[in-house]
């Protein structure tokens, strides 16, 4: 039996959301309750304030029309008539003696005799407390053109028992918004996770069947969940794109391989069967060079297979164009002589573009490789560089057979071999070597007929 610890269900992301949904509702109910608390003590402060300034105001007015006796009868009056919440009335002569007074029922318990009472005048306020008493009184005063007393003040009874009812009942309230935080956190956690549920049990499902043409359906909502469903998605194009090209990588290396391995064989058989020293020699030389041959085959079908998947390491870096192709043509230069060629190059000067040197000399190579080759005796090889707003390129064009229209969408494919190329050297993936490097460079590669209307044209373009 397995026990569920709070460790683990803490970890788990739909219990983190309810949480967090819960503690953001719980802090925010804390935080509006401290200001609706803060706003009814303010708010009850100055209303009783402004009533204690509006009787105050009364009485004096009184006092002014028809002395104490006015005074008395207006208050009087204010009891009889209006009702409503109970005041104290205070009107002392000039001597101390009490004139007059009204003094509601349980408020004689303070101390009205205290001395600091007959420092207030009009906008001051005190407040007198006692214990065992839940409230207070608040309290102001006058004094009179004749050196007489006037102070009036309210209690704050109801605006306690308002204040106490509402500390009561706000726990009551958090343990509602947290058990409503908790249901809706969970609720809303199981309707928003309900995708990745669905992504796991699709991943799982790829994983025990290897099915990689599966695909999640997308709720087409435009959410970051719709985005991770895409993206998982475009991950399973990748992969399944990677998968089919190491199988087919494999599959050239396995057939490429045989004819070596088989030669290597054969000669060794044939050497060992003559048993002649001389025999064994020159069989040794062809496997080296069967062996050598092996080795750039591996090698080229790696960077292909790379380069096509995007999985190539590039060292971009600023660089010319036209300087490496000039490097190039040095390079091949001595090979053109050897058939009486010409190879010519045409640049506009400096070419800038970013990307990896070595890369872009392969590229290069490989096409003037294969102009010089097919060229006839005599000819002619052509390297033009040029630069627009948008892109450079180079062309290559020889005055060789060309490439048929049959052969040009085929051309590009790895370890195939034109016709008129079945009798040369070669492993037959220079071409497939210079489209994988373009594009691994974001650029294109293109072929066409050249100038002369039988050689052909090679054009590769690069961003700039």
């Amino acid at each position: 039996m397995s026990w569920t610890t709070p460790g683990s269900l803490t970890r788990r992301i739909n219990v983190r959301l309810t949480l967090l949904v819960t503690l953001a509702a719980a802090l925010a109910s804390l935080a509006v309750y401290g200001m609706l608390l803060a706003s009814l003590l303010v708010g009850f402060r100055e209303q009783d304030r402004a009533e204690l300034d509006s009787r105050l105001l009364s009485y004096w007015a009184a006092w002014q029309y028809g002395g104490n006796e006015a005074v008395l009868q207006r208050a009087a009056e204010d009891v009889k008539g209006h009702g409503g919440r109970p005041f104290l009335l205070i009107l002392d002569g000039p001597n101390g003696e009490m004139l007059g007074a009204l003094v509601p029922g349980g408020w004689d318990a303070f101390d009205l005799e205290n001395p600091a009472l007959q420092m207030l005048y009009p906008g001051t306020y005190q407040t007198l407390k006692e214990d065992g008493i839940s409230y207070s009184l608040l309290l102001t005063g006058a004094e009179l053109d004749d050196g007489s007393r006037l102070m009036v003040g309210v209690s704050t009874e109801n605006r306690e028992f308002l204040l106490r009812m509402f500390q009561r009942t706000y726990p009551l309230a958090l343990g509602v918004i947290v058990v409503a935080g908790v249901l809706v956190g969970l609720f809303a956690s199981r309707r928003l996770l309900s995708p990745i549920v669905s992504l796991n049990a699709e991943i799982d499902r790829i994983i025990v069947t290897g099915e990689l043409g599966r695909r999640l359906e997308s709720p087409g909502t435009g959410d970051q969940m719709d985005v991770l469903i895409g993206r998982y998605n475009r991950l399973l194009d990748q992969v399944e794109s990677l998968i089919d090209g190491m199988r087919e990588t494999l599959d050239a290396v396995a057939h490429d391989l045989r004819t070596p391995l088989t030669r290597l064989r054969g000669h060794a058989e044939l050497a060992l069967a003559k048993g002649d020293a001389s025999e064994y020699e020159e069989a040794l030389a062809l496997v080296v060079e069967q062996t050598d041959q092996a080795g750039a085959l591996l090698s080229a079908l790696m960077d292909i297979a790379e380069a096509e998947q995007g999985m190539l390491h590039l060292d971009g870096e600023p660089c010319d164009l036209g300087a490496l192709a000039s490097e190039v043509c040095d390079l091949y230069s001595f090979v053109a002589e050897e058939k009486n060629q010409v190879l010519q190059l045409s640049s506009p000067g400096s070419i800038p573009i970013t990307g990896d040197p070595v890369r872009i000399r392969q590229i290069l190579g490989n096409l003037i490789d294969n102009a010089v080759k097919y060229s006839p005796e005599g000819g002619r090889v052509e390297v033009n560089c040029g630069i627009g707003e948008s892109s450079c390129w180079v062309e290559v064009a020889d005055e060789g057979p060309g490439v048929p229209e049959s052969e040009a969408s085929k051309i590009f494919d790895r370890l195939y071999r034109g016709d008129r190329s079945r009798g040369s050297r070669g492993l037959g993936l220079g071409l497939s070597m210079v489209k994988a490097l373009a594009e691994a460079h974001g650029g294109t590669v293109s072929i066409g007929t050249a100038a002369n209307g039988h050689g052909a044209l090679f054009r590769v373009e690069f961003p700039v």
